[in-house]
């Protein structure tokens, strides 16, 4: 797939909670998320906790690697959030069933 445009890395964090509440994107898309959510909640890690800083270097690297491996996905969700929103506003500007009376004034 081609890009289209780059989102910064911090963008994708709210993006991708906002994909993964969205009832329109299917669970297929949605699987790489959840399972590094459950990973990093979860009280099993690859670097032990006893080592302070470095076991929570382990949740930022599965942060990093979902949001990469998701990047071409999330890009593609936040066009088309971008789309709809233009066409929400543009039929929110359209007039309908207007009644209107036309003079003539070469009378």
């Amino acid at each position: 797939m081609k890009r289209r445009g780059k989102i910064g890395f911090l963008k994708k964090i709210p993006l991708a909670i906002k994909f993964l509440f969205d009832k329109e994107v299917p669970l297929r898309k949605k699987i790489w998320l959840i399972l590094g959510l459950v990973y990093v909640v979860s009280p099993i890690d690859l670097i032990p906790a006893p080592i302070l800083f470095f076991s929570a270097l382990d949740d930022m690297a599965i942060v990093a690697f979902i949001l990469t491996k998701l990047s071409d996905d999330l890009e593609e969700y936040a066009l088309e959030q971008e789309r709809k929103k233009k066409e929400e506003d543009i039929e929110d500007k359209i007039i309908e069933d207007v009644d209107y009376d036309i003079k003539d004034n070469d009378k």
